[in-house]
């Protein structure tokens, strides 16, 4: 498992029910906490007074969950579930016979929800790998900027580097991942389209989304 400096470590192990049985949960969502997930440890705790850091303006803590699965699978609306009513930032590292697998979510407060603190604009998962693989490097002086780190490394190509804040970037982001999807399709229809006035008029179509990708 990734190992992070000393002070951070809790090891803690928290009972699969914590999370379910004061919450509102689905039957499915119940289903994966009891058939899948072996079982879930606190493993450490990214804050000021466990790191050199200072403390963030929207970040103030950063907890890391190691979660043995059952299966090497990612149940991200899990993963949703619980950080939507966490009051602090979360690292989910997932392990399954020797392979493990990270999921962060880009998450922001939502002021005066007292039912739901924060919502969840994006879940960003790696891929599975050996144990040995491994590795997030904490890097940044405040807690906002060790939350945006780790987002980015977790994330990878899947957040577009633009120069701008992790919001903007994330935003930008997602625009283009649409565009790419309705790209595809508008080319789907395009092969299937026989009739030359609509095909020109869908290519004209095409034009215009691929100048907004650029």
């Amino acid at each position: 498992m990734i190992k992070f400096p000393d002070s951070t470590r809790v090891g803690k192990n928290v009972p699969k029910n914590v999370f379910y049985k004061h919450l509102e949960v689905n039957t499915k969502m119940k289903r994966i906490f009891v058939n899948d997930v072996d079982r879930i440890t606190w493993a450490y705790k990214f804050a000021p007074s466990t790191l050199n850091v200072a403390d963030g303006k929207a970040v103030h803590e950063i907890t890391v969950f190691e979660v043995y699965m059952k299966v090497m699978e990612c149940p991200t609306e899990m993963f949703v579930f619980i950080d939507k009513n966490l009051p602090r930032h979360t690292i989910f590292i997932l392990n399954n016979d020797g392979k493990i697998c990270m999921v962060i979510n880009y998450k922001e407060a939502v002021p005066g929800n007292s039912t739901q603190p924060y919502k969840v604009t994006k879940t960003y998962q790696s891929d599975w790998q050996n144990i040995s693989d491994g590795n997030l490097q904490i890097e940044g002086s405040s807690m906002d900027a060790l939350y945006e780190n780790f987002v980015r490394q977790v994330a990878g190509t899947q957040i577009s580097e633009m120069g701008g804040t992790l919001k903007e970037d994330i935003e930008i982001s997602l625009e283009q991942q649409t565009l790419n999807k309705e790209i595809e399709a508008l080319k789907k229809r395009i092969a299937l389209e026989r009739q030359p006035q609509k095909k020109f008029m869908l290519h004209k179509q095409l034009k215009e989304l691929e100048k907004k990708l650029k």
